[in-house]
């Protein structure tokens, strides 16, 4: 049994919610710089450090791990002006380096290396976009694991930086304007305290600015200036705040800090297309017309010496609505050439007579779930929008080029070639590929993919050839290049295949099954292991599985599971459970809100199954999942803790009463209701982890739990982490039956996993394969 540090129980906090007494006995480890927190911090480590490292396989299975990791590794090539940029990672370094040739047939050359940033790769490139004419690179760089980024430029022919950086850039999309003078940005520009990824503070407030290159940030101007649509109440529909409670009839009291913006430039380069969206679904979409802007300012024919302020031609943008209500999402994939035959002086967007009559490309195509769960491709005619349309009304014009798929989920498009589409089919969590007509949405080819992922495309309007790759739980990486610039149903030709050298793929198997949850539903599942493999109920194995925000898990290489699978004849298993986008938005509601219970279920009848068919045994069955998973996790825990022999929850949500009230929480209610409200309330508070920890009444302990988390995760803050693993130690760490472990694992300069070092990930997973072979008692034959 192990002797946990003594924490502090603070028996006094204590609140009222929804007539409920909720006792909070360690919020102070809210506070992630107090000294308490940092001695709890410190203390943790001291039992979990030594915990695994005393394992004699420790080095074994590090040293294995970055003998495996060491393999080449490749994206596809995207082409920007007349060059060819793809990123590269020779094996075990840190961050991949941006490679830049003239051809496909020349050597390329080293034109970004983010190593060259930090000694221990912790600062990370994490968004990226080309100029138009593609000689400038713009760039977003994180540190430590942080959602901030700075921003910074570089001109693609001579390697220079620019000298500006901007700064508090957060959730921020990277939108240049076709002169290639600047760029359309989000900002917390207003954000106070500490913006390092180690501050719990919420993100409020996001802007959208207008960047014009080679100018000072301090010079930016707000691109827009938010007002209530017409029509809406701003306070119950859109997730508007008073600012002034004495006063709630003005609209000018009415601010929406809560807004998360996006924006992208139309493929033509006239407009700009902006969504906004208070949680993770459903936006409001607006556009500008940024050529009939460009010569209202006296700017004709795009020429900017003229303008006086470079800044001011983007401030407070004049926006048109296309939809005014939060209840679909919309993704913008390219315009067609139409002619705009509609208008007339009532609809001048303001002025006398509709600027828009007479021009082209007034057809701009979104994807979209608006009444359709598995989405839709539909075209929409802006010359019908002015400032004041009858938003409502004018969506029942949309027309339709590809309908819903009556079971399989259109994930994405692009358009190649001018007038082709490349479709992204989910089909039971598998993807499948297509080429089709722009204007008729009819099928051309389907590619043949086997059982594989997508994990990469490039590919533009203005060019008739693309790039795809291709990932499983048993191949890397391969690279495809299409050309259909002489027949549309060309084969995809190999350009490229990553092989990882030191496991035999051809011993291991990956099938597919669908197993039945608690109420019936059927539920698709991967399960991966070697050819070999005799069904005795013997065999350690691995869960895991996510179920929420509309996120579907697919087949995907990883290092750690193939050599978990081969060194200890393991088995993995992915179980793509409800809540997630497996099969749309009827499949995400099903484990969503009020319903989140289902999810929980099937996870749980997934383990069940897998002992059933006697893959495995309770006594060797793992579970992991990270971030909405890790709370999947740590609910399963919970509920059956006999079920399981170890438990790796990852950055998890443990906290589900107090989620909403740190850094972006808050957008998370769209997927767990808010607990402020008593219905949702009464919902999570029965699977919340931290909540329901209680020592079981069948005489069986809890399994062996290792709780990940990283201080400067700014996502799921490690409060989440901390409070939970105070809990456990205290009410099942305490208990004289529990013999199984408790710990924490605390990542510093680390986040919420984007941008993690090789190193770092090396580390982790050697830790995680090292607890669960020694609590689960396994022989390891590498």
């Amino acid at each position: 049994m192990i002797d946990y540090p003594k924490i502090k129980r603070d028996e006094t906090v204590e609140e009222t919610l929804h007539g409920v007494k909720v006792k909070d006995p360690y919020r102070w480890l809210e506070n992630p710089y107090s000294d308490e927190t940092k001695e709890f911090v410190a203390a943790q480590m001291e039992i979990t450090d030594p915990f695994l490292k005393s394992s004699p396989i420790y080095g074994k299975v590090k040293g294995r791990l970055t003998e495996l990791w060491n393999f080449p590794k490749y994206t596809v090539p995207t082409k920007h002006g007349s060059k060819y940029f793809f990123e590269k990672n020779s094996g075990l370094q840190n961050q991949n380096v941006i490679y830049v040739q003239n051809s496909l047939d020349t050597e390329p050359s080293i034109f970004l290396d983010p190593n060259t940033f930090s000694e221990d790769g912790t600062i990370a490139l994490t968004n990226k976009a080309f100029s138009e004419d593609g000689q400038i690179f713009a760039y977003a760089l994180s540190h430590a694991g942080s959602d901030w980024q700075q921003i910074k430029f570089k001109n693609v022919a001579t390697g220079e930086d620019y000298q500006e950086v901007l700064e508090k850039v957060k959730f921020s999309s990277i939108a240049w304007t076709h002169d290639n003078k600047g760029i359309f940005y989000m900002c917390y520009k207003h954000q106070k305290g500490r913006t390092d990824g180690t501050e719990t503070t919420s993100n409020e407030n996001q802007n959208m600015y207008y960047h014009y290159l080679g100018t000072n940030q301090s010079e930016d101007h707000h691109a827009l200036w938010w007002c209530t649509p017409p029509g809406l109440d701003p306070l119950s529909s859109l997730g508007g705040e008073l600012n002034d409670s004495s006063d709630k009839s003005s609209e000018e009291n009415v601010s929406f800090p809560k807004w998360r913006t996006s924006s992208e430039v139309s493929v033509c380069g006239k407009y700009l297309f902006v969504t906004v969206q208070v949680g993770c679904e459903n936006q409001l979409l607006y556009y500008v017309d940024l050529e009939a802007l460009v010569q209202r300012r006296g700017a004709p024919d795009y020429d900017w010496s003229l303008v006086a302020s470079p800044h001011q031609m983007y401030a407070q943008l004049p926006i048109i609505t296309i939809v005014n209500k939060l209840e679909a999402d919309f993704e913008y994939i390219t315009n067609m050439n139409a002619p705009c035959t509609y208008g007339n002086e009532e609809h001048s967007r303001g002025e006398k007579g509709n600027p828009a009559i007479g021009r082209q490309a007034e057809v701009a195509i979104f994807l979209t779930n608006k009444d359709a769960p598995r989405r839709r491709l539909i075209a929409i005619d802006l010359c019908r929008y002015t400032m004041n349309s009858d938003c409502e009304s004018l969506c029942k014009s949309w027309s339709t080029i590809i309908p819903e798929h009556e079971k399989d989920v259109l994930e994405w498009c692009a358009c190649v070639a001018d007038d082709k589409l490349v479709t992204c089919y989910l089909r039971d969590a598998r993807d499948v590929l297509q080429l089709r007509d722009l204007k008729t949405g009819n099928l051309i080819k389907e590619y043949d993919l086997d059982m594989g992922t997508i994990s990469g495309f490039s590919g533009k309007k203005k060019y008739s050839e693309f790039f795809f790759s291709v990932t499983s739980f048993l191949s890397p990486t391969i690279i495809y290049q299409v050309d259909i610039s002489k027949d549309a149903t060309a084969e995809p030709k190999v350009i490229r295949v990553v092989h990882l050298d030191k496991l035999d793929a051809t011993k291991f198997m990956t099938k597919q099954i669908f197993y039945s949850s608690k109420d019936g539903t059927k539920v698709p599942m991967f399960i991966v292991h070697k050819k070999d493999l005799k069904l005795d109920s013997s065999a350690p194995t691995l869960l895991y599985g996510y179920g929420g925000f509309n996120i579907s898990m697919k087949p995907s290489f990883s290092v750690f599971r193939l050599a978990f699978i081969h060194d200890f004849n393991g088995v993995f298993a992915l179980a793509n459970i409800r809540g997630g986008g497996e099969y749309g938005e009827e499949w995400q509601n099903a484990g969503r809100l009020l319903n989140r219970q289902n999810c929980i279920d099937d996870f749980i009848a997934g383990a069940e199954y897998l002992i059933d068919a006697k893959y495995t045994s309770s006594n060797k069955l793992a579970i992991m999942g990270g971030s909405h998973g890790g709370m999947l996790v740590g609910a399963c825990v919970n509920q059956r803790p006999e079920l399981y022999a170890a438990a790796i929850p990852m950055v998890g949500v443990m906290d589900m009463l107090r989620f909403h009230k740190f850094t972006i929480g808050y957008a998370w209610c769209t997927d767990y209701g808010t607990p402020d409200e008593k219905e949702h309330f009464n919902s999570i508070i029965k699977y919340s982890p931290l909540h329901n920890i209680r020592r079981p009444s069948n005489g069986a302990q809890y399994p062996s739990i290792l709780v990940l988390t990283a201080d400067h995760d700014d996502r799921v803050v490690p409060l989440h982490s901390f409070k939970y693993t105070a809990e456990l130690q205290n009410t099942i760490g305490s208990w004289e039956q529990q013999n199984n472990p408790l710990l924490i694992r605390i990542d510093v300069k680390a986040g919420h996993s984007a941008g993690m070092p090789t190193s770092k990930m090396i580390d982790e997973y050697t830790d995680i394969t090292v607890f669960i072979a020694k609590t689960l008692k396994l022989e390891y034959k590498p």
